[in-house]
């Protein structure tokens, strides 16, 4: 599911609690052009279902960050990440509790500030297959990724 591409398109919300009834396991991307931000993903699952139904609570915190994590990973035929632990691949990222965004909830709620009220701006670091990729908000490998990013998206238009 890829709830801000839906929304940009005018498609609706899509089905995710009919395919969740189905046994169907949640799966987040990004695939926008517009918006690229796992986060807002996971909370516009969420925010999506409370205006269809006008009822809170269709998804944890936790729910939607493992749809963005562990069974995305699932989806993608990747079982090996997705998950912190022994003889998995070491792909994570961090994300700032003390942003104006993110700064307050008690630790124990860090989950929720991370989906609820976390953006892609709050991410500090990612880290793939055990190698830093982005340390300290900056991309590790890429100088100038907004140039990189133009300069391929040009590429692609041509």
């Amino acid at each position: 599911m890829c709830p801000t591409t839906e929304r940009d398109l005018a498609d609706g919300i899509g089905p995710a609690v009919a395919l969740q009834r189905a046994g169907s396991a949640l799966s987040l991307g990004s695939d926008s052009h517009a918006v690229v931000d796992l986060l807002e993903e996971a909370r516009a699952m969420e925010l999506d279902e409370r205006l269809r139904t006008r009822r809170r609570g269709h998804w944890t915190a936790a729910q939607l960050l493992r749809a963005a994590t562990e069974d995305g990973h699932r989806a993608l035929g990747w079982s090996q990440a997705g998950r912190l632990e022994t003889g998995m691949l070491a792909d994570f990222t961090t994300v700032a509790l003390d942003s104006v965004r993110t700064a307050g909830p008690a630790a124990r709620m860090a989950t929720e500030a991370a989906v609820f009220a976390a953006t892609a701006a709050d991410v500090r670091h990612t880290v793939v297959n055990g190698t830093h990729v982005v340390r300290d908000g900056v991309h590790t490998t890429v100088p100038d990724v907004p140039a990189a990013l133009a300069e391929a998206i040009a590429a692609v238009q041509m």
